[in-house]
């Protein structure tokens, strides 16, 4: 989405000078190629890229005043990208791999339906309203669901429960004793 703020802004610049139309067709090809960078999750080039249109637009002398602004503004989200992509480039995810594997590159339908389960329960009006930790706890169910690996990630959670180290499990053993120890009703 920030790729698209560049392109609209890039898009939107009124170049009304020689100087400024080869600066826009040079913007332009370089936002384009941005966005090939991130779609194929090379970040390093994306770097480079970025370092190019802030490049371009601290050199450029505009002579008018809307494609100054324009310039200004390209730069403020130019440098608004770059500091997401430092705190976020090693999560980037390779789109391109992933849609020539068929496999979905959207996860729109995820969060619409974790958003309508948790807008219709953490409502303030609902009699019974989820904590933050069982709301985070079922929107990992459901996205289990929708991926189709529920049953795996059971199993391997079975899995895990089946081998409590022995501190834990002479703990259970402790607190369960405990238990029937107790008078009925307590």
């Amino acid at each position: 989405m920030r790729v698209r703020y560049l392109e609209q802004i890039v898009a939107g610049t009124r170049a009304a000078t020689v100087t400024e139309k080869a600066a826009k067709s040079t913007l332009v090809a370089r936002v384009k190629k941005l966005r090939w960078c991130f779609w194929h999750a090379n970040v390093q080039k994306a770097e480079s890229r970025m370092r190019e249109i802030l490049l371009i637009c601290r050199i450029v002398v505009p002579e008018t005043s809307r494609f100054g602004e324009s310039l200004s503004q390209l730069d403020y989200r130019t440098r608004e990208l770059v500091a997401y992509v430092d705190c976020n480039g090693g999560s980037t995810i390779p789109y391109a791999k992933r849609h020539r594997a068929g496999r979905s590159i959207s996860t729109a339908m995820a969060e619409s339906a974790v958003n309508q389960v948790l807008n219709h329960r953490m409502c303030k009006r609902q009699q019974m309203r989820w904590s933050p930790r069982g709301a985070h706890l079922l929107a990992q169910v459901r996205c289990a669901v929708i991926n189709g690996d529920l049953s795996e990630r059971l199993a391997l959670f079975r899995k895990r429960m089946n081998e409590l180290p022995a501190e834990v499990a002479a703990f259970l053993g402790h607190l369960q004793r405990l238990e029937e120890a107790l008078p009925q009703g307590f």
